[in-house]
This record gives structure tokens, sequence and C-alpha cells, in this order.
């Protein structure tokens, strides 16, 4: 019996295909491992990428003792907004809203990550911060409107008491934000009893703040600015405009170009009926000010039921502690 053997039409394919050898089978599951891999890490980071606001809430809610908090938090964690509420703390029945929502945008560093907010009542210049690592510290940058833009200085110059150049430079910066004084009757007491008005601004120039070892430090200056207060306790429209300077106090500066552990606050009258002059400390043990306040001549029977609520009375004088 003879056997016929089939071939193939010339140009067609054989019917059955040699096995793969073992390079190629290597190169198949390389393959499929990177696949993997990347859809893993598309997961993740979309998962990232959409993590609610409603987490950023929580997180701020439990850091501060539930005394700011962020209600109604819509959006992402990395681009979101919230109604920005001040209460007294756990079981507090006192709370204040401000009148526009804050709006936040969140963006990661290769060694940190930036945020810049934005409120139509408050922060209508924006207000920035970075966090980013530095060799051996974690660092804060507050950037005012006047510097963005620009990197702020790796070491302020820390000197006794507000420089000139301190001094000049906050009087010309452009005010970080502003604030309503009746914001703070959610804190309750004394606020709620005050009744606070006017208006609160914050300048900095040049402000950071530095974590090493365990220890934050101060860098730069700040300025805080109560314009045209008033309280419901008194019959007169406004009580008078007032400063509170804030620098570094340089006897706890360890190295020259080192932020201080401690910083210095002065508390001074620009002009108005009640007088205040005040100095103080902030520091890890919190914050410590010793003030006088009076009244002008012909405001003393206005202001008598204000300067017995807000300190100690001492003949004319109140004398104001806090910590």
């Amino acid at each position: 019996m003879s056997v016929i053997r089939l071939r193939p039409a010339k140009g067609s394919r054989p019917a059955f295909s040699p096995p793969p050898v073992e390079g190629q089978v290597r190169l198949l599951q390389r393959h499929r491992r990177l696949a993997i891999v990347g859809a893993a890490i598309g997961l993740v980071v979309g998962l990232v990428a959409t993590l609610p606001a409603s987490l950023l809430a929580n997180a701020v809610a439990s850091a501060t003792n539930d005394t700011f908090l962020l209600a109604e938090a819509e959006g992402t964690i990395w681009s979101g907004s919230a109604i920005t509420v001040l209460t007294g703390g756990v079981g507090s029945h006192d709370a204040s809203v401000l009148p526009t929502r804050l709006e936040w945008t969140l963006r990661p560093r290769w060694n940190g990550v930036s945020l810049h907010l934005t409120q139509d009542c408050c922060l209508a210049h924006g207000m920035d911060l970075s966090l980013r690592r530095t060799l051996d510290a974690w660092r804060v940058d507050v950037i005012g409107p006047d510097e963005r833009g620009k990197e702020i200085a790796a070491a302020a110059k820390v000197t006794p008491g507000m420089s000139g150049a301190d001094s000049a430079a906050l009087a010309a910066a452009t005010p970080l934000g502003q604030w309503p004084m009746g914001w703070l009757e959610g804190r309750g007491f004394p606020w709620n009893t005050i009744h606070p008005g006017g208006v609160l601004t914050l300048s900095t120039h040049n402000l950071s703040f530095a974590l090493k070892n365990g220890h934050w430090s101060t860098l730069g200056s700040a300025q805080v600015e109560i314009r045209q207060a008033s309280s419901r306790l008194t019959t007169l429209d406004s009580l008078g405009t007032y400063r509170v300077l804030i620098q570094p106090d340089p006897s706890t500066q360890v190295n020259p170009g080192d932020g201080a552990s401690r910083d210095l606050v002065w508390i001074s009258t620009i002009d108005g009926a009640l007088l205040i002059d005040g100095r103080g400390l902030i520091g890890a043990t919190g914050v410590r000010i010793r003030a006088e306040a009076h009244a002008a001549a012909g405001s003393e029977a206005a202001l008598n039921n204000l300067l017995n609520l807000i300190g100690r009375r001492n003949g004319a004088m109140s004398d104001i502690s806090i910590g």
C-alpha cells in the first residue's frame, strides 16, 4: 500500500504552528506581569484621585477637637469646597458660620504638598501653604499674595522686637485675609457675651514653621489688626483699632539662621476709646499674654461693664491675663 503525502499549497500556512520557544514564553509572562502591575497602579491612582472631601473634613475636625469644621464638604480632598464653622468644641451648642464657602486645591510635590485656599468673603486674594521636606526637617511656608511666585527665604533674619524693615514690609503687605470678628462668637464664652464686631486682618512676612527633632520653630513675622472693633456691651459705635505683632524670640534661637522656639507678642492701640497695651509669648506650652486696658478720658462710664468682663479690675485699669 502506498502512502500519499499531502503538501500545503504554495504560500499557504501550515495547519499547526510549532510550539513557542522558551524565550517567547518568558516574554509573554513578563508582559502579563507588567499589565497586572499597571492595572493595579492605575486602580490605586484612580482611587486616590477620587478620595471624597469628607475625609479631609473628618481629619480637620479631629485635629482641632471639633472647634473648626468643614461642613457640607463637596468634591475631593484634592479639589473641593466646604462651609467653615467655628464652634466651642465637642458638646458645645455655640457655632458660627462664614457667609461663603471655602475652596481648596491640594497638589502633591516631589518633596511635599502645596495647598491653595480661596474664599470670597475672607480670602479674596487667596492663601498658599507649602508643606515640604528639607534635609533634616519638615517645613510649612505661609505665602502671602505679595510673595506668591517667589521662594521663601531658607532662613530669615531674627532680631529682637520688630525691625524697621519688618514693620515696613508688614505695613505695605497685602493682607493675607480678613474675617468678621463676629465669627468668634462660635467659640462660646467670653465671645458670645462680648458680641464682638469689626474686622480682623492678617498680614505675614516670610512666615514659616519648621518641625525638627519633634520641636517647632518659627521664622518671619505676622501682624493682626482688629479694625473698628465694637461690642454690644457698650453704647459706643466703635471701641477702636488695635494691632498685634508676632515675631520670633531671638533668645530661643539655637543656631544662626535657625528659627526660634518661642514667639514674642506685642499688643497696642492704634486709636480708640478702649486703650490696650500688652506683651506675651507663644511657645510649646501655649499662649501667655498679659495686658492692661483702660478707658480714654470721657469714655469711662460707657466702658465700665466691658472692662469688668475682659479682665480683673484694678481701679481704672483692667488686667487681662491669657494663659
